[in-house]
Protein backbone atom coordinates (compact mmCIF):
# COMPACT_ATOMS: atom_id res chain seq x y z
CA UNK A 1 0.00 0.00 0.00
CA UNK A 2 1.15 3.48 -1.00
CA UNK A 3 1.05 6.10 1.99
CA UNK A 4 0.10 9.60 0.54
CA UNK A 5 1.92 12.62 1.73
CA UNK A 6 0.16 14.67 4.01
CA UNK A 7 -2.05 12.38 4.75
CA UNK A 8 -2.72 10.88 8.24
CA UNK A 9 -5.12 8.62 10.16
CA UNK A 10 -7.21 10.28 12.99
CA UNK A 11 -8.70 7.58 15.57
CA UNK A 12 -11.10 8.15 18.37
CA UNK A 13 -13.01 10.43 17.22
CA UNK A 14 -16.17 11.64 19.06
CA UNK A 15 -19.57 10.17 17.85
CA UNK A 16 -20.50 13.90 17.81
CA UNK A 17 -17.60 15.03 15.78
CA UNK A 18 -18.04 15.74 12.02
CA UNK A 19 -16.29 16.30 8.94
CA UNK A 20 -16.56 20.16 9.38
CA UNK A 21 -15.60 20.20 12.70
CA UNK A 22 -12.00 17.96 12.09
CA UNK A 23 -11.52 20.62 9.21
CA UNK A 24 -11.62 23.69 11.58
CA UNK A 25 -9.45 21.82 14.20
CA UNK A 26 -6.63 20.91 11.67
CA UNK A 27 -6.38 23.88 9.88
CA UNK A 28 -5.04 25.68 12.18
CA UNK A 29 -2.28 23.81 11.46
CA UNK A 30 -2.29 24.26 7.54
CA UNK A 31 -4.20 23.95 4.63
CA UNK A 32 -6.52 20.63 5.01
CA UNK A 33 -7.36 19.16 1.45
CA UNK A 34 -9.62 17.10 2.96
CA UNK A 35 -11.09 15.82 5.83
CA UNK A 36 -13.30 12.66 6.29
CA UNK A 37 -14.82 10.56 8.74
CA UNK A 38 -15.48 7.14 7.91
CA UNK A 39 -18.85 5.66 8.49
CA UNK A 40 -21.11 2.48 8.82
CA UNK A 41 -22.43 1.52 5.25
CA UNK A 42 -25.32 0.27 6.97
CA UNK A 43 -26.41 2.59 9.25
CA UNK A 44 -24.50 6.06 8.61
CA UNK A 45 -22.77 6.29 11.49
CA UNK A 46 -19.61 7.70 12.64
CA UNK A 47 -17.14 4.80 12.81
CA UNK A 48 -14.53 6.47 15.53
CA UNK A 49 -11.73 7.26 12.84
CA UNK A 50 -11.05 9.43 9.69
CA UNK A 51 -8.50 10.86 7.78
CA UNK A 52 -7.35 14.27 6.90
CA UNK A 53 -4.70 15.30 4.07
CA UNK A 54 -2.70 18.05 4.56
CA UNK A 55 -1.48 19.84 1.67
CA UNK A 56 2.27 20.29 3.01
CA UNK A 57 3.50 16.87 4.18
CA UNK A 58 5.73 18.79 6.45
CA UNK A 59 2.53 20.11 8.50
CA UNK A 60 1.30 16.72 8.85
CA UNK A 61 4.81 15.40 10.32
CA UNK A 62 4.77 18.79 12.90
CA UNK A 63 1.02 17.79 13.54
CA UNK A 64 1.98 13.79 14.66
CA UNK A 65 4.30 14.97 16.97
CA UNK A 66 1.55 16.10 19.04
CA UNK A 67 -1.39 15.17 21.26
CA UNK A 68 -4.61 16.39 20.14
CA UNK A 69 -8.17 17.09 22.12
CA UNK A 70 -11.06 17.11 19.38
CA UNK A 71 -14.32 17.56 21.33
CA UNK A 72 -13.27 16.15 24.30
CA UNK A 73 -11.21 13.01 22.84
CA UNK A 74 -7.48 12.63 22.86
Amino acid sequence: MEMEPGKLFIGGISWDTDEERLREYFHTFGEVVEAVIMKDRTTGRARGFGFIIFADAAVAERVVKEKHTIDGRT
